[in-house]
């Protein structure tokens, strides 16, 4: 079976736009690659110096009622974490950030100081 010059240089260029549709894929497949192997390295690599922070860069009027709060800390200014806050935590593990100078965060506060000096000394 004879084959025409045009039909040769068709049958060419079928195989030719298959090959580059292939490579395209194939490099497409290794830059996903890459990318996921280089958020592991970065995220191991932030695990390997303390964690990665975990901020507040906004402060909240969120207010629950002081029975709902387990406990809390102040979030000092650092050059990750940008804003002075107290983050409360809730007994359902959720994070509230609020400004350190509303009078509800230092009666929270107070109230979860209170209550843990009172659990300290049944604990005795």
């Amino acid at each position: 079976m004879m084959m025409s010059v045009g039909g040769l240089k068709k049958d060419f260029q079928s195989r030719h736009k298959h090959r580059i549709d292939f490579s395209r894929r194939r490099a497409m497949a290794g830059l996903a690659f890459f990318s996921l192997l280089l958020v592991a390295v970065m995220v191991s690599t932030a695990s390997a110096q303390g964690g990665l922070p975990s901020c507040c860069l906004k402060l909240g009027k969120t207010k629950v009622h002081r029975d709902q709060l387990k406990s809390y800390y102040v979030q000092l200014t650092t050059t990750q974490c940008t804003k002075k806050a107290v983050v409360f935590t809730t007994v359902k593990d959720k994070r509230i950030c609020s400004h350190p100078e509303e009078s509800w965060t230092k009666n929270s506060m107070a109230y979860l100081d209170k209550k843990r000096a009172t659990t300290q000394i049944r604990l005795k």
